[in-house]
């Protein structure tokens, strides 16, 4: 019997989850042929188990109140959040997968862009209860992914699913930049401060 329980929960832990962010935002979509509309936008939020599931594409609609529509990776470019006088929040699809790409918020431009994304986690915790045999709470937790210029597709640094200490994984990225890694190897970088990270990879090697 408890080894019956063992494997329900075992499942529950590695299978997916996902939710959409409740509610609409007024945004700017910019499309890969430099057309550009506002309307208001919701997009999916995906899961941190370790298949990812949840639709690549968003919602928009052109009035609050008004018909839906589906945009994606295929003619969108940016998506930018926030009225036409304060803009809040650049979204872009990035690549993680050779045929998936998912939209997420950049957090830092430049030679290598800083892109985050929200993840819906689950934690099963196995109770010893035959009446119930486990308990599920969900929680958000942050993936961070980088990518250079020339890269065709993005590497997961932290985060759900990152598989690896993030100053180790942070070193093999930016392996390029001595600079950067005698920086590491000295832990003059936490994950608390990878923008930082980012932005003097990007000043500091060409």
């Amino acid at each position: 019997m408890i080894k019956k329980y063992l494997i329900i929960l075992t499942i529950l832990c590695l299978s997916s989850v996902h939710a959409q962010y409740d509610n609409w935002t007024p945004a700017k979509v910019i499309l890969k042929n430099g057309k550009s509309f506002r309307g208001w936008v919701k997009f999916p939020k995906h899961s941190g188990g370790l298949i990812s599931i949840g639709s690549t594409s968003f919602k928009y609609r052109k009035k609050k109140k008004g018909k839906t529509e589906k945009y994606g990776s295929d003619n969108v470019d940016e998506v930018i959040f926030g009225d036409e006088e304060f803009t809040t929040l650049h979204y872009k699809y990035v690549p993680i997968k050779k045929k998936k790409s998912v939209l997420m918020e950049l957090a830092v431009r430049g030679k290598a862009n800083l892109y985050t994304r929200t993840v819906l986690k689950r934690n099963s915790i196995f109770t010893g209860n035959p009446n119930f045999p486990s308990t599920t709470t969900y929680y958000d937790d942050t993936q961070y992914y980088i990518i250079r210029n020339e890269e065709q597709k993005a590497t997961l640094i932290a985060g759900p699913n990152s598989f690896g200490g993030f100053i180790s994984k942070a070193k093999k990225y930016f392996s390029d930049c001595s600079k950067i890694v005698d920086y590491l190897e000295n832990e003059l970088y936490e994950l608390n401060n990878i923008e930082e990270l980012v932005d003097d990879y990007n000043l500091l090697c060409e």
